[in-house]
């Protein structure tokens, strides 16, 4: 604190410029008495017209002019003939009382506001340096979440106030940054309202008349990112508190959008990195281990012809391991594929019959302990669809339906004619699905329980998911009344083209 403050803080009566105004009159008048008779009179008007100064660095302009006046008074009384006498002998001191009276008047005028700039100037550099200290403390903000607390915790210090901060997320939906902020609608429709419009909005506060509601638009380098709400203690927003507000509310915006940006930043190197790791293993994939197990496919095969029974099984046993491993390691390569987009389908008009039929034709002696019951509509239409997906699809349907149903049941597999789409089932009789994750069941690499003895990785029904919805269609499963579980899909119906008519040659 300055000398000049500390004299300042030292009265704090509204009155004390006064009392000291006139002491100084009266100290300076009894100085200068005993020198009347020695320094001319209007040589003493220099002496008060320095008081006056001196009392308007110290104090408002109203003490300041009480001390010009007062001191005309003195000096007209103590030191101008006829003495102790308010009466002027000689006219000609009259012009010297106007103009002692005018130029005190002026330069405490002057004076007076030179020093309220000192003031303001002193205090807006102490703003400032606020300012560029909290400054400093967002730009070393890591995380989202601190900039609200420093932002509070410098409303509280230097308003005594209660900062908010709305931000607006990625998804565009409005949020509170602050933990625990409980805001009424109605505030929240202010504070749209703010950041649709742009512009600072003050009201008396909802909840207490006494204070001051402030909401300035944070405006970032990019776009408009949220809303600092700020509630004041007070019924006025003064111009000094008004620009320190918008400073802050700048200060705010680039801190929250460069944090945003980091964590764009961070996102895309963390992708990048996925991608160049989810090549790097499809690749592997590809070239180490779907290669060898072809080469061993065959060789098994080549084994199957040999004679000698216990080697033809052990032959048979290696060849469907073998197999086994081959479908894990496609399964793979196909969610990979279709969670990345880079599967293009191929779609066609194509009969649903032949693709069911070449279906079950896959997977042959895997069905072969089971019952198949297969029940299509006479007059299926052509659908639009890439054959080979929809055969995955068939394919991992009925192994499935396969694998947790017991030995000599009966899957049947049905075709429905809706509005709009052909629906597909397959049911089985098996133990069910477990309660409550049904939902859960379509997504990569999730089992239901107790099927840990059942060979796979949980792939099946999430590409079957990934290629139905790829078709514009919807997969869903559920439990049947009279028990096992079924599994249905649809696929759009459209007008297929008009089939081109045959033209014949005539004959040569």
């Amino acid at each position: 604190m300055s000398g000049f403050t500390r004299f300042r803080a030292s009265f704090v009566h509204p009155l004390a410029g006064y009392a000291v105004a006139s002491l100084g009159v009266i100290l300076l008048t009894a100085i200068t008495l005993p020198l009347s008779q020695a320094i001319e009179p209007t040589n003493l008007v220099m002496l008060y017209l320095l008081l006056v100064v001196g009392i308007a660095l110290r104090f408002s302009q109203g003490p300041a002019a009480w001390c010009a006046i007062s001191g005309v008074l003195a000096f007209d009384f103590f030191h101008i003939p006829p003495r102790l006498s308010l009466a002027v002998g000689d006219v000609q001191y009259l012009l010297t009382f106007a103009v002692m009276l005018l130029v005190g008047l002026l330069l405490a005028h002057l004076t007076a506001r030179l020093r309220e700039q000192a003031v303001l100037a002193e205090a807006g550099e102490r703003s400032a340096q606020r300012q560029y200290a909290l400054a400093r403390e967002l730009a070393g903000c890591i995380d989202q979440a601190q900039v609200p607390l420093l932002v509070a915790a410098f409303m509280a210090r230097e308003l005594q106030a209660r900062a908010e901060l709305w931000w607006l997320r990625s998804d565009e939906r409005l949020v509170c940054l602050n933990a625990g902020a409980n805001s009424p609608d109605v505030l929240r429709a202010m504070v749209e309202t703010v950041l649709r419009d742009g512009q600072l909005h003050e009201q008396a506060d909802l909840f207490d008349a006494a204070r001051r509601l402030v909401l300035l638009p944070l405006d970032a380098p990019m776009r408009r990112r949220g809303v600092l709400l700020v509630s004041l203690p007070q019924t006025r927003l003064a111009r000094p508190q008004r620009q320190m507000l918008e400073a802050v509310a700048v200060l705010v915006a680039i801190a929250l959008e460069r944090l945003h940006y980091v964590k764009v930043a961070q996102a895309a190197t963390l992708d990048m990195e996925r991608e160049r790791l989810r090549s790097t293993i499809l690749a592997a994939l590809s070239h180490d281990v779907r290669t060898p197990l072809t080469i061993m496919v065959g060789q098994a095969d080549a084994l199957c012809e040999a004679e000698g029974a216990p080697a033809r099984a052990l032959a048979l046993a290696l060849r469907e391991q073998a197999m086994r491993m081959s479908e894990l390691v496609n399964n793979l390569l196909d969610m990979a594929r279709l969670q990345s987009g880079g599967m293009v389908m191929r779609r066609d008009w194509q009969s649903l019959e032949e693709i069911i039929g070449a279906a079950t034709a896959h997977l042959g002696d895997r069905l072969s302990t089971h019952k198949l019951e297969i029940a299509l509509p006479p007059q299926l239409p052509l659908l639009e669809f890439d054959a080979v997906l929809i055969e995955r699809v068939l394919c991992n349907l009925l192994e499935n339906a396969a694998k947790f149903s017991p030995a000599g049941s009966t899957l049947r597999m049905a075709a429905e004619l809706q509005a709009d789409a052909v629906r597909v089932s397959v049911e089985d009789e098996g133990p069910g699905l477990p309660a409550g994750q049904v939902a859960r069941l379509f997504e990569p690499f999730v089992r239901g329980e107790g099927v840990a003895h059942v060979a796979g990785l949980g792939l099946g029904l999430s590409i079957c998911r990934v290629i139905v919805e790829a078709h514009g269609g919807r997969l869903t499963a559920a439990n049947r009344e009279v028990g096992g579980a079924g599994f249905a899909f649809t696929l759009p119906r459209s007008e297929p083209p008009p089939l081109a008519e045959e033209v014949e040659l005539p004959d040569a």
